[in-house]
């Protein structure tokens, strides 16, 4: 008699996309600079504090004052001044595109374009997308990308 496995045609396509789920893991974890300005833009446009990450050093604090702190401060007293929550404010990012400009050991120069729109402010308003077109530093500290100068003016409000 015959042994009916009926399960064997399931179990390889199963087994296959659990390797290729754990060979993709290992690059995706991987430090690099573009991960580091879309990290970095991602978490700006939402008014995330967690941009403060991806920031150098030396653009964290501009006259002993944190940039990231008073940026979200400004954003959360904007949104109170028209009377609304912070979560007006945010904006979604869309189309993030990254091309190297210049690259040495420590360092690489890169162009960041794409879009940001407001989901919820453009549902109501219409408002479209905007473009975002950054020429931005990247810097190689302790290990670890960081964006460097004042990318996007954040050290201007």
């Amino acid at each position: 008699m015959t042994r009916d496995n009926r399960f064997s045609p399931l179990a390889i396509p199963i087994i296959i996309g659990i390797a290729l789920q754990i060979l993709f893991i290992f690059p995706d974890s991987r430090d690099t600079p573009t991960k580091a300005v879309t990290e970095f833009a991602e978490a700006y446009f939402t008014a995330d504090r967690s941009m403060i990450e991806r920031l150098c050093d030396q653009s964290k604090t501009v006259n002993d004052i944190d940039v990231v702190a008073r940026y979200i401060e400004a954003k959360s007293k904007e949104a109170q001044d028209r009377g609304f929550g912070m979560f007006y404010l945010r904006n979604k990012v869309y189309d993030l595109r990254t091309h190297i400009i210049s690259r040495d050991d420590s360092s690489v120069k890169l162009h960041l374009t794409g879009k940001v729109k407001p989901p919820l402010k453009a549902f109501f308003t219409g408002e479209g997308y905007r473009s975002i077109d950054e020429i931005v530093t990247v810097v190689n500290e302790y290990g670890k990308w960081k964006v460097c100068g004042n990318i996007f003016s954040l050290a201007e409000l």
